[in-house]
């Protein structure tokens, strides 16, 4: 299949989501359609790519959600990078701690209720032993998951079972999570994911003046100016 008909594809399954009722019948859905359509037409012209999905460093994590069926690819590299220049800053801006807890009946990884995938057996080649962080980001869902993209071949050697099942992580801020990722649609399919999850998990709860305010083509998020597509 060529880029040209896999382009295609993409923007067919991205207007069936722009057609779903929860979405479609939001008071912002003109202006949020309009944001959309203007960062994916700049997202097919650039010929950007932020580094090579052929190398070792490069994790990837499938994702459906809605009619969207998507590769994305991490640079676990510059995660590592990024990480030690805020260790040494003190300020953490893009990672924050956490806990999760590990079940040892479906050996589950948990942040409060929210699932945190992982991939045991993941090589990871990149990674060495001089950084055995564990980190995780947000993933499009309903509800919304975790994925581990930094250190899923530590998990099993972090848990002691003679003391309580917890394990340390740090999440990548959703605004950042494009940062890691290899070319500019694919920050354009993350943020886009993530704006539907946020409609279709809150407009019950939220009013839409107030909903508008917390989507990304909206609020226009940073990554969206420093890649280009705003």
């Amino acid at each position: 299949m060529s880029q040209i008909q896999i382009s295609q594809e993409l923007m067919d399954a991205i207007d069936m989501c722009l057609k779903d009722p929860e979405i479609i019948d939001r008071s912002f859905f003109p202006e949020f359609s309009q944001a959309w359509n203007a960062i994916f037409e700049r997202a097919r012209q650039s010929k950007a790519s932020y580094f090579d999905i052929a190398s070792d460093s490069c994790y990837t994590v499938h994702c459906d959600f809605m009619e969207l069926s998507f590769d994305f690819h991490f640079d676990q590299l510059k995660m590592a990078e990024w990480y030690d220049k805020e260790l040494k800053n003190r300020k953490k801006v893009v990672f924050s701690g956490k806990k999760l807890k590990h079940s040892w009946k479906t050996k589950e990884l948990m942040y409060d209720n929210v699932i945190c995938h992982y991939e045991p057996s993941a090589e990871e080649p990149a990674l060495g032993e001089h950084n055995r962080n564990i980190i995780v980001c947000a993933m499009p869902g309903l509800p919304p998951t975790l994925q581990v993209v930094y250190g899923n071949k530590f998990v099993k050697t972090r848990f002691n079972p003679l003391r309580t099942a917890t394990l340390g992580c740090f999440l990548i801020g959703t605004d950042y999570v494009p940062a890691f990722l290899a070319s500019p649609m694919e920050v354009a399919v993350y943020l886009f994911m993530m704006d539907l999850c946020i409609i279709k998990e809150n407009y019950r709860k939220v009013k839409d003046k107030d909903l508008k305010r917390l989507l990304h083509a909206l609020r226009v998020s940073p990554m969206l100016r420093i890649k280009g597509l705003a």
